[in-house]
Protein backbone atom coordinates (compact mmCIF):
# COMPACT_ATOMS: atom_id res chain seq x y z
CA UNK A 1 0.00 0.00 0.00
CA UNK A 2 1.47 3.83 -1.27
CA UNK A 3 -1.12 5.96 0.16
CA UNK A 4 -0.69 7.07 3.69
CA UNK A 5 -4.04 8.74 3.80
CA UNK A 6 -5.59 5.23 3.28
CA UNK A 7 -3.57 3.33 5.54
CA UNK A 8 -4.08 6.49 8.08
CA UNK A 9 -7.76 6.22 7.44
CA UNK A 10 -8.24 2.83 8.51
CA UNK A 11 -6.79 3.70 12.15
CA UNK A 12 -9.55 5.92 12.52
CA UNK A 13 -7.51 8.83 13.49
CA UNK A 14 -10.50 11.49 13.91
CA UNK A 15 -10.98 9.55 17.05
CA UNK A 16 -7.34 9.56 18.24
CA UNK A 17 -6.42 7.39 21.47
CA UNK A 18 -3.51 7.20 23.28
CA UNK A 19 -2.28 3.68 22.46
CA UNK A 20 -1.81 1.97 19.13
CA UNK A 21 -0.86 -1.63 19.00
CA UNK A 22 1.68 -2.50 16.61
CA UNK A 23 -0.73 -3.71 14.69
CA UNK A 24 -2.13 -0.68 14.06
CA UNK A 25 0.67 1.76 13.60
CA UNK A 26 2.08 -0.82 11.28
CA UNK A 27 -0.66 -0.15 8.92
CA UNK A 28 1.41 3.14 8.44
CA UNK A 29 4.99 1.96 9.16
CA UNK A 30 4.13 -0.44 6.05
CA UNK A 31 2.30 1.56 3.46
CA UNK A 32 5.97 3.36 2.80
CA UNK A 33 8.09 1.21 0.16
CA UNK A 34 11.77 1.61 1.91
CA UNK A 35 13.14 4.52 0.74
CA UNK A 36 16.48 3.46 -1.29
CA UNK A 37 18.36 5.61 -0.06
CA UNK A 38 18.48 6.93 3.78
CA UNK A 39 20.26 9.84 5.51
CA UNK A 40 21.14 10.42 9.17
CA UNK A 41 22.55 13.19 11.45
CA UNK A 42 23.48 13.17 14.74
CA UNK A 43 24.14 15.94 17.52
CA UNK A 44 27.59 16.28 16.53
CA UNK A 45 27.56 16.19 12.87
CA UNK A 46 27.45 18.85 10.98
CA UNK A 47 26.03 17.99 7.84
CA UNK A 48 23.38 14.78 6.82
CA UNK A 49 24.99 11.42 5.60
CA UNK A 50 23.84 8.56 3.76
CA UNK A 51 23.27 5.50 5.40
CA UNK A 52 25.13 3.00 4.01
CA UNK A 53 23.60 -0.24 5.54
CA UNK A 54 21.34 -0.61 8.45
CA UNK A 55 24.80 -2.96 10.03
CA UNK A 56 25.95 1.04 10.64
CA UNK A 57 22.67 2.24 12.66
CA UNK A 58 24.46 0.50 15.94
CA UNK A 59 27.76 2.62 15.22
CA UNK A 60 25.58 5.51 14.89
CA UNK A 61 23.46 5.44 18.02
CA UNK A 62 26.75 4.90 19.86
CA UNK A 63 27.73 8.35 18.80
CA UNK A 64 24.98 9.91 20.75
CA UNK A 65 26.39 9.68 23.91
CA UNK A 66 25.51 12.49 26.14
CA UNK A 67 21.98 13.15 27.92
CA UNK A 68 20.47 15.24 25.18
CA UNK A 69 22.25 14.28 22.34
CA UNK A 70 19.97 13.40 19.31
CA UNK A 71 19.79 11.82 16.46
CA UNK A 72 17.72 11.67 13.20
CA UNK A 73 16.89 9.49 9.75
CA UNK A 74 15.16 10.48 6.88
CA UNK A 75 14.60 9.57 3.14
CA UNK A 76 15.61 11.83 0.32
CA UNK A 77 13.25 15.04 -0.76
CA UNK A 78 10.66 14.87 -0.35
CA UNK A 79 10.39 13.57 2.96
CA UNK A 80 7.90 10.76 3.26
CA UNK A 81 9.27 9.73 6.56
CA UNK A 82 11.51 10.29 9.49
CA UNK A 83 12.83 8.84 12.53
CA UNK A 84 13.88 10.84 15.79
CA UNK A 85 15.70 10.22 18.98
CA UNK A 86 16.87 11.56 22.01
CA UNK A 87 19.35 10.14 24.41
CA UNK A 88 17.64 10.52 28.41
CA UNK A 89 18.76 10.74 31.49
CA UNK A 90 18.39 7.08 32.16
CA UNK A 91 20.71 6.70 29.80
CA UNK A 92 18.29 4.94 27.25
CA UNK A 93 16.74 6.64 24.42
CA UNK A 94 13.30 8.24 23.21
CA UNK A 95 12.57 7.16 19.84
CA UNK A 96 10.09 8.93 17.51
CA UNK A 97 9.02 7.66 14.59
CA UNK A 98 6.59 9.84 11.33
CA UNK A 99 4.91 9.27 8.37
CA UNK A 100 4.62 11.83 6.32
CA UNK A 101 2.15 13.35 3.63
CA UNK A 102 -0.60 16.31 3.85
CA UNK A 103 0.28 15.43 7.72
CA UNK A 104 2.93 14.24 9.76
CA UNK A 105 2.03 11.07 11.61
CA UNK A 106 4.42 11.18 14.68
CA UNK A 107 4.58 8.06 16.77
CA UNK A 108 6.75 7.70 20.10
CA UNK A 109 7.48 4.23 19.96
CA UNK A 110 7.24 2.45 23.66
CA UNK A 111 7.91 -1.72 24.27
CA UNK A 112 5.72 -3.61 27.06
CA UNK A 113 2.41 -4.61 28.95
CA UNK A 114 2.40 -1.09 30.25
CA UNK A 115 3.43 0.96 27.13
CA UNK A 116 -0.68 1.91 26.41
CA UNK A 117 -0.57 4.13 29.37
CA UNK A 118 2.23 6.37 27.99
CA UNK A 119 1.64 9.73 26.86
CA UNK A 120 2.38 11.30 23.30
CA UNK A 121 2.38 14.87 24.79
CA UNK A 122 5.29 17.08 23.61
CA UNK A 123 4.68 18.62 27.04
CA UNK A 124 5.29 15.22 28.83
CA UNK A 125 8.47 13.85 29.49
CA UNK A 126 9.36 10.20 29.24
CA UNK A 127 9.71 8.11 32.48
CA UNK A 128 13.07 7.13 33.55
CA UNK A 129 13.23 3.49 32.78
CA UNK A 130 9.00 3.05 31.41
CA UNK A 131 8.01 1.67 28.34
CA UNK A 132 9.19 4.38 26.00
CA UNK A 133 12.98 4.56 27.63
CA UNK A 134 14.50 2.15 24.98
CA UNK A 135 17.96 0.62 25.15
CA UNK A 136 19.94 0.71 22.67
CA UNK A 137 19.54 -2.37 21.52
CA UNK A 138 15.93 -1.93 21.32
CA UNK A 139 16.59 1.33 19.09
CA UNK A 140 18.24 -0.72 17.08
CA UNK A 141 15.71 -3.37 16.73
CA UNK A 142 13.23 -0.67 15.71
CA UNK A 143 15.33 1.22 13.71
CA UNK A 144 16.09 -1.35 11.50
CA UNK A 145 12.47 -2.94 10.83
CA UNK A 146 11.75 0.82 9.73
CA UNK A 147 14.69 1.63 7.28
CA UNK A 148 13.80 -1.86 5.86
CA UNK A 149 9.97 -1.40 5.45
CA UNK A 150 9.22 -3.81 7.77
CA UNK A 151 7.12 -2.11 10.81
CA UNK A 152 7.51 -2.68 14.45
CA UNK A 153 8.54 -6.02 15.98
CA UNK A 154 6.35 -7.74 18.66
CA UNK A 155 6.00 -5.91 21.49
CA UNK A 156 5.95 -2.83 20.54
CA UNK A 157 3.20 0.21 20.16
CA UNK A 158 3.17 3.41 20.80
CA UNK A 159 1.22 6.72 20.55
CA UNK A 160 0.34 9.02 18.18
CA UNK A 161 0.64 13.06 17.29
CA UNK A 162 -0.84 14.27 14.09
CA UNK A 163 0.22 17.65 13.03
CA UNK A 164 -1.58 19.47 10.30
Amino acid sequence: MNDVSQAAGKLDLQDLREWYDAAELNLLLEAQAPDETMYWKVTATVEWEELESTAQIADILHLVSQEGDTFNFEGEEPINKYAQGLRLADGNFMLELAIVDSHAYNMRIAYGPKADSASSSLDDDVEPYGPQSLTVAQVHEVLTGWVLGRGLPDGYGGSIHMYR
